[in-house]
């Protein structure tokens, strides 16, 4: 179940007002349908950066690219690397690796999508589902893979809260709950 009203309560209002998603151009061009959870969050807030760490982008035209070719380019090195590769490491909550199955990668049916980064590089995407309520988070370094069978918001809830500890991030991580509002780029 999605967290988001605890999300918002958490994080507090934002600074200003983020530019509108334009959803159905973004998912016709995508050919994806996003979770509601996301669509409240990227109603709410700009791009942001989450306790100095954590990076969560709105859906945008930037540097000239469509968000399809931000994607693309997100994942590039993930299906380069994942290139005569018949499985990956996958992390448990306990942060032991075992081999597992590769995750397709976007544009491929059921692909992992990009939605931030962190400061370390690491990728947080998604696992798609043609049911975008059965999206599930999925987060790489490139080497090792941890996925967590929870939607974005039960994610960041769970991650700041510290009821959810994800060994592909941090220990220290989150210190806080600030969030930094960045400036918009075209």
């Amino acid at each position: 179940m999605a967290r988001i009203a605890e999300l918002f309560d958490m994080i507090g209002r934002p600074l200003r007002r983020p530019a509108h998603v334009d959803w159905a151009e973004i998912e016709s061009d995508l050919g994806l349908e996003f979770p509601d959870d996301y669509k409240q969050w990227q109603a709410r807030y700009p791009d942001v950066r989450l306790d100095e760490f954590l990076y969560i982008y709105q859906p945008k035209r930037r540097g000239g690219l469509s968000v399809r070719e931000q994607a693309l380019q997100a994942v590039y090195s993930l299906r380069i690397l994942g290139q005569d590769r018949d499985f990956i490491w996958t992390m448990d909550d306990d942060g032991e690796s075992r081999r597992a199955r590769p995750f397709p990668i976007y544009p491929d049916p059921g692909g992992v999508y990009p939605w931030g980064v962190t400061d370390n590089g690491d990728k947080l995407l998604w696992l798609t589902d043609p049911d975008p309520e059965k999206w599930t988070v999925v987060i790489t370094d490139g080497g090792d893979w941890w996925h967590y069978q929870g939607s974005f918001s039960e994610f960041l809830v769970g991650v700041l809260t510290r009821e959810l500890v994800c060994p592909a991030l941090p220990d220290d991580f989150p210190e806080s709950t600030n969030i930094e509002e960045l400036e918009d780029e075209e």
